[in-house]
């Protein structure tokens, strides 16, 4: 890396876009799902570049020759890539400190959890992640749950340079996989869960749980901690010395006594020291204690006192589109990212427990195509479950056929009685909308914040929350 890195202090610019190359800048081939960038150096060279690194051996075609371009040849050139953008960009993770959180379900509440907190505690936090790239009220870009390793290094020295000193961000299981931030120095870290998802990428759930442990094996970090209560986040634990929390009685942050109710929730936390704190939060939803004790965890262990955060949590912004309230009378409706068996399950099981006693759970839900589809029966499953009435329509459909989906999704179903099918989301959103009655949930689950229906490769705009506002009448209001 040595000779890679002095080129890095003369270059114009870096990329693994061959689009992207100009006169001076160092061209990364890169291997991907897709497309293969080695592939694309004869019309790289054209341009000039300072430098073509490559993790195979290469030859240019005929007519054509290196000329004063260097070829320097890796291991890897996705880790060397990332650690370029390290070194490019100035190490910015090494002037702030990154919390990484991975998991399945409950990555980005716990982020802006934790940018929450540290905001009321006059410590500016940034937060990269699925919804978008922000800083307080400045935005950096649309959000991708982690992006690719120009993105995160730069997004990370436009936040120090713009005052922040922490940055929570997600940290996926692909990102990890494929080196995009390689090379960051964390400051804490922290596992959520591990359920039944992207096994139309991993495979398997043990590959998937190696994919997120590379965040806990490969990278420098101060603190971290994990969901005990979790098969795999034990595991970790006790592989890797982190903290435990949750509700087992092993746990270092232990979760005591949890209420929840239409207005919050509420719990005792006793900390590794023995003491046992009350901790009051707005936060709606069961499964937010969970990420709220992770956040107060990595905290804590980074040195904040637990007499600060448990008083800034009493009263935190809303999550987008996680457990958001969009209507409140004279029935209630919910629109939420719960996109996966294990997060629609607690989703709804949060409702229940705050359920007027007449009041009916109305589901509105589907499934995203080119995705896992063995998910998709099990989500049927805990749907009928825990619903009076579901209507299962489209999510994103992506190159794959909405009736297909939704096929798969009804093999989950054995009461066919309390299920209506209509593809058309909106249609299916004014279904339940019409059915509601004083009392009920319309719960309508899966896309969240996204403001965007994903079909034949275009993004059609789309967003629940304003589907529900629009369709809804006044007199409902």
């Amino acid at each position: 890396m040595e000779e890679l890195f002095e080129l890095l202090k003369e270059a114009t610019d870096i990329t693994d876009n061959s689009n992207e190359v100009k006169e001076g800048s160092i061209f990364f081939a890169i291997k991907g799902t897709k497309f293969d960038g080695h592939t694309f150096i004869g019309e790289v060279l054209k341009r000039k570049p300072l430098a073509v690194v490559v993790e195979k051996d290469y030859t240019p075609p005929r007519g054509l020759n290196f000329g004063n371009t260097k070829l320097i040849k890796m291991e890897n050139s996705r880790r060397a890539f990332a650690l370029s953008c390290k070194e490019f960009f100035g190490r910015p993770d090494e002037k702030l400190t990154v919390i990484g959180v991975t998991g399945t379900n409950g990555k980005t509440s716990t982020t802006y959890i934790i940018a929450g907190i540290l905001e009321k505690l006059k410590a500016p936090c940034g937060v990269i992640g699925t919804v978008s790239y922000r800083l307080g009220s400045k935005v950096f870009g649309k959000g991708t749950t982690t992006p690719h390793p120009k993105v995160w290094f730069s997004t990370l020295k436009e936040m120090a340079n713009s005052g922040a000193k922490f940055v929570a961000s997600e940290v996926s299981s692909h990102a990890l996989e494929q080196f995009r931030i390689y090379g960051t120095t964390f400051g804490g870290v922290i596992f959520t869960n591990l359920t039944k998802d992207h096994l139309d990428y991993h495979q398997t759930m043990e590959n998937y749980f190696h994919a997120k442990e590379r965040l806990f094996r490969d990278y420098r970090y101060r603190v971290g901690v994990a969901n005990i209560d979790d098969p795999y986040g034990r595991k970790l634990v006790q592989k890797y010395n982190l903290k435990g929390f949750g509700i087992s009685k092993d746990a270092h942050y232990r979760i005591l006594e949890p209420k929840v109710s239409d207005r919050g929730c509420s719990f005792k936390l006793q900390t590794p020291d023995g003491r046992v704190w009350k901790i009051e939060t707005n936060l709606l939803g069961e499964f937010q204690i969970f990420n709220l004790t992770g956040a107060i965890a990595i905290l804590n262990l980074l040195g904040f006192p637990m007499e600060e955060l448990q008083e800034t949590v009493k009263n935190l912004s809303q999550i987008p589109g996680r457990f958001e309230v969009v209507v409140e009378k004279p029935f209630k409706v919910v629109v939420d990212y719960a996109h996966t068996p294990d997060a629609l399950e607690k989703l709804l099981r949060s409702v229940r427990k705050i359920l007027p006693s007449k009041g009916r759970v109305i589901t509105v839900f589907g499934a995203g195509g080119n995705r896992d589809k063995t998910k998709r029966p099990l989500m049927g499953a805990v749907a009928e479950k825990y619903s009076d009435l579901v209507v299962i329509t489209s999510d994103n459909p992506r190159f794959e056929e909405p009736m297909e989906i939704i096929s798969h999704i009804l093999e989950g179903i054995k009461d066919r009685s309390k299920v209506l099918v209509e593809p058309d989301r909106k249609r299916a959103i004014e279904i339940a909308l019409n059915l509601a009655k004083k009392g009920d949930f319309v719960v309508v689950a899966g896309k969240g914040h996204e403001d965007y229906q994903e079909i034949q490769g275009r993004k059609i705009p789309f967003d629940d929350r304003e589907v529900v506002r629009m369709l809804i009448s006044p007199k409902a209001l």
